[in-house]
């Protein structure tokens, strides 16, 4: 992949990135080892694990919009880019997928703005969040992790933009598979 990180926010990005994996890749380990005992538990003890749904859920919601920031750094979630199969001019290209990241910058600041709103309803609330019925988790852990990941979503988005203005429409842009900074 192809993404021009100005010089200052380099190393920044790259340790966001690591602990981005690290914290996704053990989010899934547990969830899976949890899976897998909560089934050996069921079927081999007739017992059940306490209100595990509740904590396993908030890693899942961690899970799901880190992932997707993640997906926005490397460029990977999907996208319905039928155009840019049909377009031959390599300008045009380049014009039509800064727009398209453009909006998707604009889209996701409503989002952190939304997710915002979400996340100080929880924070105005203490002591008194709401809280899941078995183990008493509050909302607010969930929450945290979907703000975050639209904050980092839209901050990927926006050095992909940054990088394809910077560099302008390419050799590379010219190729058949998928421009380099989209």
């Amino acid at each position: 992949m192809h993404l021009n990180i100005p010089r200052p926010l380099g190393s920044l990005v790259n340790v966001m990135i690591r602990y981005q994996g690290y914290i996704l890749a053990t989010a899934s380990l547990i969830m899976a080892f949890v899976f897998f005992f909560v089934v050996i538990l069921r079927y081999w003890f007739q017992a059940d694990l306490f209100a595990y749904e509740e904590w396993v859920l908030m890693i899942a919601f961690w899970v799901y919009f880190l992932g997707g920031a993640m997906g926005s750094y490397e460029n990977t979630h999907v996208k319905a880019d039928f155009l840019l199969s049909v377009i031959d001019n390599v300008r045009t290209k380049w014009i039509v997928v800064n727009c398209t990241l453009f909006l998707e910058i604009v889209i996701g600041i409503v989002l952190c703005y939304w997710g915002w709103l979400m996340l100080w309803e929880e924070i105005s609330a203490y002591p008194d969040w709401q809280r899941t019925t078995g183990l008493e988790l509050p909302f607010f852990i969930p929450k945290l992790g979907i703000f975050l990941g639209f904050v980092l979503m839209s901050f990927y988005s926006a050095l992909h933009l940054w990088s394809g203005l910077r560099d302008g429409p390419t050799e590379e842009w010219a190729s058949d598979e998928a421009p380099p900074h989209i």
